[in-house]
């Protein structure tokens, strides 16, 4: 169970901290919920999770450690990329669903595949797909604004300590 004040990843969400757990009666009956909010502290958008909704408090983890974080850092050039789906729409949903997962190995196996494709199709002449930069734009939001609470830095801030730290340069 979590406490008020913990810092936690809710799914695509990224990083959200537990502002209270209280009853609401947001449908018919009261429940127990997690308040979850954004940790700068802005209470302005708030998600209820019911805490006996075993599909959605599962979606909530801890944040990593600083020594989880740089082994992940350290094994980004074994993580394998996702598989590419030529079909627009399947691929959508299946990048959808490693982000919502919040796991990290996962999410940088998408963002490697959507790099190597997009680098594939710029020597081709091309662009990259719009909706896959959209998928790798909150692919790096969700990997990054964990990454930055562990380490104490600015979000903007974590693709130069990743390669600080790895043989990715």
């Amino acid at each position: 169970m979590y406490k008020i004040g913990d810092n936690v990843v809710y799914g695509a969400n990224g990083v959200m901290t537990v502002f209270d757990i209280r009853e609401e009666a947001i449908t018919d009956a009261a429940r127990t919920y997690y308040v979850l909010g954004s940790p700068s502290g802005r209470q302005d958008s708030l998600t209820f999770v019911p805490v006996d909704n075993e599909n959605l408090v599962k979606c909530i983890r801890p944040l990593m450690s600083v020594d989880e974080v740089n082994a992940l850092i350290a094994d980004i050039p074994s993580i394998t990329e996702h598989e590419w789906i030529q079909d627009n729409r399947r691929r959508a949903d299946s990048f959808k669903a490693v982000i919502e997962s919040a796991d990290q190995r996962r999410i940088i196996g998408v963002m490697k595949a959507i790099h190597s494709t997009g680098e594939r199709r710029i020597a081709e002449g091309k662009k990259n797909y719009l909706s896959d930069e959209g998928v790798l734009r909150k692919a790096e939001f969700v990997l990054h604004s964990e990454l930055a609470m562990v380490l104490g830095i600015d979000p903007s801030e974590v693709g130069d300590y990743i390669k600080s730290h790895s043989e990715i340069k």
